[in-house]
């Protein structure tokens, strides 16, 4: 297969008109006194001399076709209908191919575009749609990376000066809820050093929501509690914290208000007793209530499993 250099004179000469100077065939058969068809012919003939010698399955016209299809010397009807044609046939496609190649050195990027296969198509899409999950998860790991920041933070105040006696009221399950919403109180223990038993990862049920959070399970002289912190929530005096087992809910009490302004904008954090029986629940939930006497979950807007 012949290169664009060892084309015959008349022939290279067409296809710089064509493609470094954008003319059309009437165009040059005018500078070169000739007929629009000599120009086309001599501009198809050095195509079909670029392109592969083994073009089967492939018709004359349907070559000559994309050849005018390539220079760009078609109106936007026959355009479209050498498109379609491309995007149906994989031999019109690989010898469009094979002739781009051979021109890109004289028209660069300004060749007409060439339909991608079904499969170049899947996989393009895969990739994208890989690449859009992958920035997700950064940054949503970016995220919870900073919720985690924010959580030792309330583990660090947590330790030292845990005394549960100040804490939530963890309630009971007859639906007395009055004793159970004062906040979170801290005094100084002169126990042994905090450790974590667990941490819960809480993320929200809406997928279009941005708030995160996370639990630790803390453990201080035998007694435990659990220390929560989120961010990015709607500003609300009622957030509540729950242990769920399917349709059954435990109350552990309110959390201090959530502000709409300032640096805790959108945050929430506190601390509450953990329960002898927190082993009978499936998951620790936190909601945003309407009342102050809520006897299950209304709106959820935090959750995560317990036992991970």
């Amino acid at each position: 297969m012949p290169r664009f250099d060892d084309l015959p004179a008349d022939q290279k000469a067409v296809l710089q008109l064509v493609l470094r100077q954008g003319r059309t065939y009437e165009e040059i058969a005018g500078l070169l006194r000739i007929s629009p068809e000599a120009v086309r012919d001599r501009a198809l003939n050095a195509l079909d001399a670029l392109g592969p010698d083994d073009a089967a399955g492939l018709p004359d016209e349907r070559e000559d076709e994309i050849g005018d299809y390539l220079l760009s010397q078609q109106t936007a009807s026959r355009r479209a209908a050498t498109r379609e044609y491309l995007e149906g046939s994989p031999d019109a496609r690989a010898w469009a191919r094979a002739v781009s190649n051979e021109l890109r050195e004289l028209a660069g990027d300004d060749l007409p575009e060439i339909p991608a296969e079904q499969a170049e198509v899947d996989e393009a899409f895969d990739a994208l749609e890989a690449r859009k999950a992958a920035r997700v998860e950064r940054e949503k790991s970016s995220r919870i990376g900073g919720v985690l920041l924010l959580a030792g933070l309330v583990l660090a105040i947590v330790a030292g000066v845990l005394a549960l006696t100040g804490a939530f009221d963890g309630g009971d399950d007859n639906g007395d809820k009055a004793a159970s919403t004062s906040t979170a109180q801290t005094q100084t223990a002169t126990g042994g050093q905090t450790q974590v038993d667990a941490q819960i990862n809480l993320t929200p049920p809406d997928q279009g929501s941005k708030a995160l959070g996370v639990a630790n399970i803390v453990r201080q002289d035998n007694q435990r509690a659990i220390a929560v912190i989120g961010q990015d929530l709607p500003a609300s005096p009622r957030y509540v914290l729950w242990l769920v087992n399917g349709s059954n809910a435990k109350f552990l009490g309110f959390f201090p208000p959530v502000t709409g302004k300032g640096q805790a904008k959108g945050r929430l954090q506190g601390l509450v007793a953990a329960p002898d029986d927190i082993g009978n629940y499936k998951q620790l939930v936190v909601s945003r209530e309407t009342n102050d006497k809520p006897s299950k979950p209304t709106t959820i807007v935090l959750r995560g499993t317990l036992g991970q």
